[in-house]
């Protein structure tokens, strides 16, 4: 089998695979699965990649970065879906979960980072450690959506005092990155040029302006090394379109289940209106044919709801 190709997807999707590679298309970071295979790779250009990103975010050098849940394999046919977050170990033991939000979930963002992050808290103290043992956790989200309501595109959070502000603990630190808050300038920071990478899209206008940085030299031919690799692999392009085809049919799946629901109540709404009018027709003394036919309820349901109304 060639090992180049997933083994699992049709033939529309090879084929458009093939047709991206061929075209030289670049991926998009934004993507939740290529921003996981991306910042994952244990390749030279990867390790470099993760290790500046993070360092950049955190505000400390990351000499390295360990992902604990590199692999991406999707079950499409059982219809389960791959953990899309990158989670890592630094050097210093601190723990590190790292999400790309491509779109905005139902639910409340902020509430859905906290829940990650006390999750990644309460999930790095293993079993026999003390609690003086427990090491820090950063949970980073990146959000091609915005959730703060300033126009600053880095929020870093911290258990703080509510009046002082005096840091209680470091141990802990939830860092936001809306990704439509940045806008393009001849002089940027780390931080906002590995956020601009993501943004891109596999834009070249935009990864050209980027190279033009000369103090983000090196991180720039890392980036788009990386980048060029993973975007002439027609596996990378075959998982990707897999992916967007399993999540479309799960999002119809949901939509659909849900208009069925809103659909049932409200012709359940619509049944219990129609027995009450009819109940009241009833006492007013209007026959069960006259019934039937003002509330289009069957002539023998109506004649139940008068053998009822005459009984009781």
């Amino acid at each position: 089998m060639d090992t180049n190709v997933l083994p699992f997807v049709d033939e529309e999707i090879r084929e458009k695979a093939r047709k991206a590679v061929a075209e030289g298309r670049l991926l998009d970071l934004k993507n939740d699965i290529v921003f996981k295979s991306f910042f994952s790779k244990n390749t030279p250009e990867g390790i470099y990649c993760r290790t500046r990103m993070l360092s950049s975010i955190i505000g400390q050098e990351v000499k390295e970065a360990t992902v604990l849940n590199p692999d991406i394999l999707p079950d499409f046919v059982l219809g389960k879906f791959p953990r899309l977050d990158i989670h890592c170990v630094l050097d210093d033991g601190s723990e590190i979960d790292v999400e790309m939000q491509g779109t905005r979930q139902h639910d409340d963002q902020i509430a859905r980072s906290v829940f990650y992050a006390a999750s990644l808290a309460k999930n790095s103290v293993k079993k026999g450690m003390s609690y003086m043992q427990m090491p820090r956790v950063h949970q980073i989200m990146f959000m091609d959506f915005t959730t703060t309501k300033d126009d600053e595109f880095y929020h870093s959070y911290s258990l703080r005092d509510d009046k002082t502000f005096t840091l209680l603990s470091n141990l802990l630190q939830i860092h936001f990155i809306e990704l439509p808050k940045l806008k393009m300038s001849k002089s940027v920071s780390e931080l906002e040029f590995w956020a601009m990478m993501v943004k891109s899209g596999g834009s070249e206008t935009t990864l050209k302006e980027l190279g033009k940085i000369d103090k983000l030299k090196e991180d720039y031919t890392m980036a788009t090394a990386l980048l060029n690799t993973i975007s002439s692999s027609q596996q990378e392009w075959e998982r990707k379109f897999a992916f967007e085809s399993a999540e479309m049919d799960r999002i119809s799946a949901i939509e659909y289940a849900t208009r069925q629901g809103i659909a049932q109540g409200i012709a359940q709404g619509a049944h219990e209106t129609a027995i009450s009018n009819a109940i009241n027709f009833l006492r007013m003394g209007l026959s069960a044919e006259q019934v039937a036919q003002g509330t289009h309820l069957p002539l023998s349901e109506v004649n139940k709801l008068q053998l009822s109304f005459t009984h009781n």
